[in-house]
């Protein structure tokens, strides 16, 4: 072949990938698309790059992705997904491609330094953070007031909780169909009865679950149980499903994350609001605010359009629009933080906790994570404490041996 037909083959071939759409999938509720919809009709007008989506919601989008990453047939160019050890998993086999040189070029560092823990590991960045919520305490405003307002200290909620369950209402609402709403009543209590150090040590496997410093997480979350404030009726519901009778308060309190407010009634959203999970000991707070990042899949052989966008979604006006839809909190501290009530509550929370978790399911390997959410979800049935310490200990030593003993492509 001689070298005019070489490059000419070559530019063909630049320019057939150019034309074709950047493939970027989206993990979504349905009230959600528009927020990245215009964003994106945005990026293509001032890139000539066009996006072509991929929408899957949250059970069908995980059960996706490892496909996806290994380079299946239309597999995306840049995936949704979620900081921590949930990005890591993937980048450890390699399946994801670095974007140092953007982080640097962009000096990103000045302003997401305080999730970048989260999206780098061994001096590699593999994701950017685009914006991140907050986790805490949803009730009916008009409800509470009538029982003493939102408590900030444990001692008073526990007391609230009393009153409310002696007035004929349960006290705490919670659906764990799909298991792992259980886990954030153990993450909370043990961040704020320990600290972020102590939490992350034990969801990678070092610390025993039999350790002292857990006594106290175990005992004040079985006394919520054995004083029944709990919906003794949660394993017939998934998450949102006990939504409906919280709007009806029959149930007072929620603890979930902020995605819930997508759902909430209209003519109830004035009468929603937000406090943060009761504090034990009058000491600095640590909270809980998974982030969701864009990450570049390894086979893409559309890297420069990736990049593209990847420093695009990283402009503080555009993950401003982004949150703003999703009810969500930018990740970069340059950007402004949305009026609406319940996530500027939630954005002055996290400036005043001295550090954030990423959820249980996000901070632990899958082979753990799987196991553990349903010991907690048991635990909500009889508050048995050395089964739970049981069983969550013999799944740490299952399933952090088994990582161990496996090679970074079998991870």
């Amino acid at each position: 072949m001689s070298l005019k037909w070489l490059v000419l083959l070559i530019v063909s071939l630049s320019l057939s990938c150019v034309a074709q759409p950047l493939r970027v999938s989206l993990l979504l509720t349905p009230k959600q698309r528009d927020s990245f919809h215009f964003v994106f009709e945005a990026f293509t007008q001032e890139t000539g790059i066009h996006i072509q989506t991929i929408i899957r919601s949250d059970e069908d989008y995980k059960s996706e992705i490892d496909k996806w990453l290994k380079g299946g047939e239309n597999s995306p160019d840049v995936l949704h997904w979620q900081a921590s050890e949930r990005l890591f998993q993937f980048s450890r086999k390699g399946l994801i491609r670095p974007i140092n040189h953007v982080w640097q070029e962009l000096k990103l560092a000045d302003s997401f330094a305080h999730l970048q823990s989260g999206v780098s590991e061994e001096g590699q960045v593999y994701a950017l953070p685009f914006a991140y919520y907050h986790w805490g305490i949803f009730y009916r405003k008009s409800l509470i007031d009538k029982h003493g307002g939102p408590q900030r200290f444990w001692e008073d909620f526990v007391r609230q909780c009393e009153q409310l369950k002696q007035a004929g209402i349960t006290p705490i609402g919670i659906g764990t169909k799909n298991y792992w709403p259980a886990a954030a009543w153990f993450d909370h209590l043990n961040l704020r009865i320990n600290d972020l150090s102590f939490h992350q040590q034990l969801l990678r496997g070092e610390v025993s679950f039999y350790d002292p410093r857990l006594t106290p997480v175990y005992e004040q979350w079985a006394s919520l149980i054995k004083l029944g404030f709990f919906n003794a009726d949660h394993h017939d519901y998934a998450w949102d499903e006990v939504l409906p009778i919280f709007y009806r308060e029959r149930i007072a309190f929620l603890l979930l994350g902020n995605f819930v407010a997508t759902k909430w009634p209209a003519k109830l959203e004035d009468d929603i609001g937000f406090m943060p999970f009761p504090v034990l000991y009058d000491l600095p707070t640590y909270e809980v605010a998974p982030t969701d990042v864009f990450m570049i899949a390894q086979h893409t052989k559309k890297v420069y359009q990736a990049e593209e966008f990847i420093k695009y979604m990283a402009r503080a006006e555009v993950q401003a629009q982004i949150a703003e839809g999703l009810g969500y909190i930018p990740a970069s501290t340059a950007s402004e933080v949305s009026s609406d009530s319940l996530v500027s509550e939630g954005a002055s929370m996290l400036k005043e906790s001295i550090g954030v978790s990423q959820y249980f399911d996000r901070d632990t390997i899958p082979a753990f994570e799987r196991i553990a959410v349903k010991a907690f979800t048991r635990f909500l049935d009889d508050a048995d404490i050395p089964r739970l310490k049981r069983d969550l200990e013999q799944a740490r030593q299952f399933a952090f041996k088994l990582s161990a003993s496996l090679p970074k492509s079998k991870l």
